[in-house]
Parts: structure tokens; C-alpha cells; sequence
């Protein structure tokens, strides 16, 4: 007859049982080597002394937290993320936001705030709210120092038929001119650049623009002593359409070749009388004689296309005087082959003659900072010189690193600092007044602000537009920072923020 003791110590054996002694990351591992069929349940029990039911059970945990995991009930959309203080502050840059980030107009803010936030507002308080913003942007932007911009960049640009004047830094990509005007004449560019000098301090080394005039003699007035260069992007686009153009001519006129050889080769109906084919033969000697010419003016034009983009109004290209006669070349080829085409090879023509010395006023900036850069390393110009022409030979090339290696010897420990001076300079050297086309692509968003405004909307958007931050770009330099940052090197508030706002954080 067995006896079974009881004892105080008896009651708490189990509290020392070893399965006791496991920690969660203990009972996890053993989990996961049973799920995984890694090792038999008997072996996981007997190698931890412990019972199979107990691994069954952590087994059974363990599951059941990733079935929670990923379920639809883990991700519970009713769960309170964080709490938001709605005050009047917040709805007034609620508001801003959905209007310049957003480009919201008053009816569908006002529809947001119903549907969203229960919140009823009229269209006249939205519309209170943004023009008091108005005037802080506006004395913001008169207050800006533009001594820093050393390029800048004008076109005028047009809205609902208005003409409205852009003036932009072609670097950091800085508005610091963008009104509406009546006309676009002299006088209206002249005034307002004059008013950026003398009141702002903008004095860049040189512009950029097209080849519209009243932009050039505005400038002339107002900034006597600084050139005006030729925008490359107006002279070679026009090229390449009128190419686009001749090159579908000649393949018109090669599809009228196949078609009439094909009815001479397949007589059918009408075809196959004599008269009719005798017809054919004339009509097909006229047409090959006029897709022979559609195809050499084709390959005439791809080739004066070419030399203007690769040679001309390429970085890496002839010397100055080189490019001059260059150019003189292409006009007059162009002209020769004008009675072609008259409508269309004559505009093309026409400002590339009569804007030949501002396509090519970069050249002698650039052939200038190549001799300082030489004068600075104490080396021989051609030398420099090389290294400025390597950029144009592709990577890919094995020209380009035969000539890499070449300057290497010849320059020895110099070269990498030359080169990166020089690659440096291409960098920086602006052709084109890009920056301003896609300023316009992006005003075309705010209409709605132009219809209750005015003209003095483009205030407000040029404040903003000036003081976001990039959240992305080509440039890595730009990530991150707003343009009035990368202008002027220093760092300011969220846009926001100076207009008088606190933005809201989340509690830590």
C-alpha cells in the first residue's frame, strides 16, 4: 500500500519544473524549430526535459500570433493613430495647404471640410483666409536678396492670352519675376528688372532667353552692361520638327512609289488597258523623281541638324571662331534649300541667322574659365583643352579611355583635379531657359486662384513655389531644400511657418 506524503515543498515542485525555467526567446526558438519540422516533438521534449504537451502548446502560441499578425482584424482601420487639435489656426493652414499643395479650389475645400471634419465654412472665408496670406508673401519676396544669382533666366509666358513676365534663377530654379502685364512690350520688362536691381540687389553676369525682342530691349534699357545669351532649346526644337516633317514627306512619297509599282506588277480592272498603264509609267517616273529629292533634302537637313546640335551648340565642341563659320555654313544651306520648302525652312533659317551671336555667347565664357583653370594648375591650355573635349566622347567608347589615359600621362597628378574643375564647369554652364517653361506647366494648375484673386495670385504661388522643398529631383542637391535655400545657402522655416502658422507635431 503506497503512501503519498503531502508537503509544503510537495506543492511547489512544479514551480522548478524546467519548463518553468524557459524565457520567452527560449520558448519562441522552440517554437519555431517545431513549426519549421526542423526536429521531431518527442526529440525537442526529451532534449529540454520537458513534456510533449507543453511543446504542443508553445507550438500552438506561437501560430496563433502569426495568424493574428496577419489578419484583417491585426490592421483594425478603427484604431486611433494619434490625436489632432483642430483649431482655427489649423484650418487656415489646412486650408493654404489644399490651395497651394493640393491646388484645391474654394468649392472643393469647402466640400473637404463638410464631408471630412464636419466643419462648415463659406467660400468667402476660404477666400479671406488665403488673401491674408497674400500679403505676408508678398512683403516676404520683396525682401529677398538676389545678389547671389549669377544666371538668370526670361521668357514671357501667356495665360488665358495674358502675357505674363517670368524671371527665374537658372540654377537653384528661384522665381524672382513673375507678373501679369497688360502688354508685353520694352518698357514693362525694363521696369521691373530695373526695381530687382536697385531694390533687391540682382545683378546676375548674364541672361538667358529666346528670341523674342521686347525681353532683349527691356534689358538692354534696364541692364546696359550685361548680355543677353541666345536660349539653344528655341533654335534646335524648331530643327527638329521641320526635320519630323520632311522625313515623313519622303516616306509618303516612297509608300506612292510601292503603290503604283504594285498596280504596274498587278494589273487588275482598269490596269490592265494600255492607256491606263501607260498613265501609271508617268505618274511613277514623277513620283520617284519627287521622292529622290524629299530623301536628299531629308538626309541634307539630318546632317545640318546634326552639326548644329553635335558641333555648334554642343558643350564640348570647335573653338569659337570655328563655330561662327560653322553656323554660317548651316544658313546658308539652309537657304539654298529654302525654295523647297519655303514656309518651313525659313524660320528656321531666319533665327538661326539673326540670333547667330546669342546662340553662341557661351562659348567665350566657357573658352575663358578653361584658361583660368589652366593659368590656376599652371598648365598648357591644349592640355585643358582635351580634357574639355573628352566629355564629348561617350564613356562607352573605347576612344574616350584611350584619350583618358593619354591625358593621364601627359598631365600626370594634375589631371584628376583638372578634369574635375572642368566637368565642374560643363555643369554649370546654362544654354537653355528650360527653368522658366516648366514654371509655366506648373502655373497652369492655379487658374482657379487667378479667377478670385487677380493677377496678384501669382504673388502668393511664387512665394510658395520658392519655399517648399523638393521632395524629389534629378539633382541631388535639390533634395530637400527649397530654391530660395539653394540661392542663397541658407536655410529658412517651413513655408508655412513664415507665413505666421505652428505646424503640428505628433507627441513623441
Amino acid at each position: 500500500m503506497s503512501t503519498t506524503i503531502h508537503t509544503p515543498s510537495y506543492h511547489k515542485l512544479k514551480d522548478f519544473h524546467v519548463a518553468h525555467t524557459l524565457d520567452s526567446m527560449q520558448r519562441q526558438e522552440l517554437a519555431l524549430e517545431v513549426i519549421g519540422n526542423k526536429t521531431s516533438v518527442t526529440k525537442v521534449a526529451s532534449h529540454l526535459g520537458v513534456s510533449r504537451k507543453f511543446v504542443y502548446q508553445q507550438k500552438d502560441i506561437a501560430l496563433n500570433g502569426v495568424t493574428e499578425a496577419f489578419s484583417a482584424s491585426s490592421s483594425d482601420d478603427s484604431t486611433v493613430c494619434f490625436h489632432l487639435p483642430v483649431t482655427k489656426e489649423w484650418i487656415k493652414q489646412f486650408i493654404l495647404s489644399l490651395v497651394l499643395i493640393s491646388h484645391s479650389s474654394y468649392q472643393g475645400v469647402i466640400e473637404l471640410l463638410r464631408d471630412l471634419f464636419d466643419y462648415d465654412i463659406s467660400k468667402g472665408n476660404v477666400h479671406n483666409i488665403v488673401h491674408a496670406a497674400l500679403a505676408q508673401a508678398t512683403q516676404i519676396n520683396r525682401q529677398q536678396d538676389l545678389s547671389q544669382i549669377k544666371v538668370g533666366a526670361h521668357d514671357e509666358i501667356y495665360q488665358a492670352q495674358d502675357p505674363v513676365l517670368v524671371g527665374c534663377d537658372a540654377h537653384s530654379t528661384y522665381c524672382y519675376l513673375l507678373s501679369l502685364e497688360e502688354h508685353c512690350d520694352a518698357n514693362a520688362w525694363g521696369i521691373h528688372l530695373l526695381e530687382l536691381q536697385e531694390k533687391q540687389g540682382l545683378k546676375p553676369d548674364h541672361t538667358i532667353a529666346d528670341g523674342g525682342r521686347m525681353a532683349r530691349s527691356g534689358q538692354r534699357e534696364a541692364w546696359p552692361n550685361i548680355p543677353c545669351h541666345g536660349d539653344v532649346f528655341h533654335a534646335l526644337k524648331p530643327f527638329s520638327d521641320l526635320l519630323s516633317y520632311v522625313d515623313n514627306r519622303a516616306v509618303e512619297s516612297l509608300k506612292m512609289v510601292e503603290e503604283i509599282k504594285h498596280k504596274l506588277n498587278h494589273p487588275w480592272g482598269k490596269t490592265r488597258k494600255e492607256e491606263k498603264r501607260k498613265e501609271l509609267f508617268e505618274k511613277m517616273t514623277v513620283v520617284e523623281e519627287m521622292s529622290e529629292k524629299a530623301l536628299c533634302l531629308s538626309e541634307d537637313l539630318t546632317t545640318l541638324y546634326r552639326w548644329l546640335q553635335k558641333d555648334i551648340l554642343c558643350l564640348a565642341g570647335p573653338t569659337y571662331n570655328d563655330r561662327l563659320e560653322l553656323l554660317d555654313f548651316v544658313v546658308n544651306e539652309l537657304r539654298l534649300r529654302e525654295p523647297a520648302n519655303p514656309h518651313r525652312i525659313g524660320p528656321v533659317r531666319k533665327y538661326l541667322e539673326i540670333n547667330r551671336d546669342n546662340l553662341l555667347a557661351f562659348v567665350p565664357l566657357l573658352e575663358e574659365r578653361l584658361k583660368k583653370i589652366a593659368d590656376r594648375h599652371k598648365t598648357p591650355l591644349e592640355g585643358v583643352v582635351a580634357i574639355h573635349h573628352l566629355a564629348a566622347i561617350p564613356a562607352s567608347y573605347q576612344k574616350h579611355w584611350e584619350q583618358y589615359a593619354d591625358l593621364y600621362q601627359r598631365l600626370g597628378s594634375k589631371f584628376y583635379r583638372i578634369k574635375e574643375e572642368v566637368d565642374q564647369l560643363l555643369n554649370n554652364v546654362v544654354r537653355a531657359s528650360s527653368v522658366v517653361e516648366n514654371l509655366n506647366s506648373r502655373l497652369r494648375n492655379y487658374f482657379s486662384l487667378r479667377r478670385h484673386l487677380g493677377k496678384d495670385y501669382l504673388e502668393i504661388l511664387r512665394f510658395f513655389l520658392n519655399h517648399r522643398r523638393f521632395m524629389r529631383s534629378e539633382h541631388e542637391e535639390r533634395i530637400g531644400k527649397s530654391p530660395a535655400e539653394l540661392m542663397s545657402g541658407k536655410n529658412h522655416p517651413h513655408w508655412l511657418e513664415m507665413l505666421g502658422f505652428s505646424l503640428f507635431k505628433q507627441a513623441a
